[in-house]
């Protein structure tokens, strides 16, 4: 429930080319994937109590921690349904290149005076809670007995809601056209056709392929967030230029 982890996560990695597998046979896959008791974890050694300064804004290993444990279980998942090796250097160097580049985000954001106020932490905080089944008293006690307590909930929704308005203000918003659309839905077509004739043992009754009309929201969803990051990344790459940061590790 971290809320700024995708947005630092997003802003340390490229942008994919095509759209990720479809749900359906992600979820086969995740089904099928053997549950292995001795699985990897967090490896946060020799993370320096400062990780880097930006502009003399220090992120520490606090901040670190909190995004790359956050991540760390989804990007182990994809790892071994891939079959890879999950790699925990090239995953801290790419977390903490996010977390300087959404301090860099963040620290346009105030410059270009785009603020959230109460009001619209207060609606923003309801969505959330609504998005995890809660109510808003619900999330607050459960992010609470996480180690978050009202406050710095706010704190952090306030930073997601104003990098996202200077995103959306500096960079703009992303529509795929309908071309775009059928061509990644070509592509989940393809990717179940290669499924049912590679696995011969494959049950008659193996899921199809959902009707276009049925993916089109998710996929235009996808590509206009590969859409933004890419643009994003180029946006961050602008501000680096100008600004100081250290890395410490």
């Amino acid at each position: 429930m971290a809320l700024v982890a995708s947005l630092s996560f997003m802003t340390g990695c490229s942008a994919t080319a095509e759209p990720e597998a479809a749900p359906a046979s992600s979820s086969a896959a995740a089904e099928a994937a053997p549950t292995d008791a001795a699985s990897p974890t967090p490896d946060l050694a020799g993370v320096p109590e400062i990780v880097a300064t930006v502009n003399g804004e220090e992120i520490t290993k606090a901040d670190f921690t909190r995004i790359y444990e956050g991540q760390f279980a989804q990007v182990l998942q994809q790892a071994q349904l891939s079959g890879e090796e999950l790699d925990q250097e090239q995953l801290r160097k790419q977390t903490a290149e996010g977390l300087v580049n959404t301090e860099l985000l963040i620290q346009q954001a105030a410059k270009k005076k785009v603020f959230a106020t109460s009001k619209d932490l207060d609606a923003a905080l309801g969505d959330v809670a609504k998005s995890n089944d809660m109510d808003t008293k619900e999330f607050l006690a459960t992010m609470d007995a996480q180690g978050l307590n009202e406050d710095a909930v706010r704190a952090q929704l306030k930073t997601q809601l104003e990098v996202e308005r200077l995103i959306s203000k500096e960079v703009g918003d992303f529509r795929p056209s309908e071309k775009e659309t059928k061509a990644a839905y070509q592509v989940v077509l393809d990717q179940f056709k290669k499924q049912a004739t590679t696995d011969k043992d494959a049950p008659k009754d193996a899921p199809k392929a959902p009707s276009y009309k049925t993916m089109k929201p998710e996929l235009e969803q996808q590509l206009k967030l590969q859409k933004e990051a890419a643009a994003v990344k180029d946006y961050v790459a602008v501000l680096r230029k100008d600004a100081k940061v250290t890395m410490k590790m």
